[in-house]
């Protein structure tokens, strides 16, 4: 069957990349057509545009001197950068207003509870850095680090996410910092924008050997296509340009299991 998943020969991996990993972990279909079958569509993900953003919007306000992060800067950055967003990337209008309310709400709340008094550690900063025990590359950027005492902390502002989502990134960064810094961070605090909620992680030596054990199962998986399986989230599935290839697929998957 043309374009099915599973004909291709094992993927080399160079590199393990942050963002590359986030489009596996939200679905393994969704990565394939993207990522490894170059399929761009007219159809842009609204997560992606939204990240984009969140980021402008991030980057700018901590770059602002402590009197001026003010809420006022915060709405003139959204306002200068949500006319990249379109309707049209949304299931519903609703859906669109929603998330502009959510992430415009959650983001002030996020940035003004406390006063920045000193410039971050790193701002929208990337890394690279070969890992011995993973056999390749690890690719991170660190969105927001922040001095702490002896120490820094990590911060992460996501459009969305979830406990698997919170795993990979915790290890991803405890490997990293280990291995790049000498030094774990005292906490890593990842911002869920639409919900608003907080995940706080504590990395310990531990995590990092936990870490490499899981970022090796990731690499493994990424790297075998013909075991790919459709994500079974209905929210990412709406927002999806790929549905209709994906209906394929489940019929692959499924004659897959039924010949087992």
């Amino acid at each position: 069957m043309k374009g099915m998943i599973g004909r291709e020969h094992r993927i080399s991996i160079a590199t393990l990349t942050d963002y590359h990993l986030q489009d596996f972990i939200r679905c393994p279909y969704q990565f394939y057509y993207f990522h490894i079958e170059g399929k761009i569509t007219t159809q842009s993900d609204w997560r992606k545009m939204v990240q984009f953003v969140v980021n402008q919007v991030v980057s700018r306000y901590y770059k602002l001197p402590p009197k001026s992060q003010t809420t006022k800067k915060v709405l003139e950055f959204m306002d200068d950068h949500w006319s990249a967003v379109e309707v049209r990337q949304f299931e519903s209008k609703i859906y669109y207003y929603k998330a502009l309310a959510n992430i415009t709400d959650h983001l002030l709340q996020c940035l003004t509870t406390e006063r920045i008094e000193n410039p971050p550690l790193f701002l929208y900063e990337k890394f690279n850095m070969n890992i011995d025990e993973l056999g390749t590359e690890l690719s991170l950027t660190f969105e927001v680090a922040e001095w702490s005492g002896n120490s820094f902390i990590i911060k992460k502002y996501l459009v969305d996410t979830d406990e698997e989502m919170n795993l990979l990134f915790n290890n991803m960064i405890s490997v990293f910092c280990e291995k790049a810094f000498g030094q774990l961070p005292e906490r890593i605090e990842i911002y869920s924008l639409m919900g608003g909620k907080k995940e706080t992680f504590i990395p310990t030596k531990k995590d990092v050997s936990g870490g490499l054990e899981y970022l090796n199962m990731i690499k493994n998986l990424l790297q075998e296509p013909k075991k790919y399986l459709k994500t079974d989230s209905l929210a990412v599935c709406k927002s999806c340009s790929y549905q209709k290839r994906c209906y394929e697929g489940i019929n692959i998957n499924q004659e897959r299991f039924n010949s087992q």
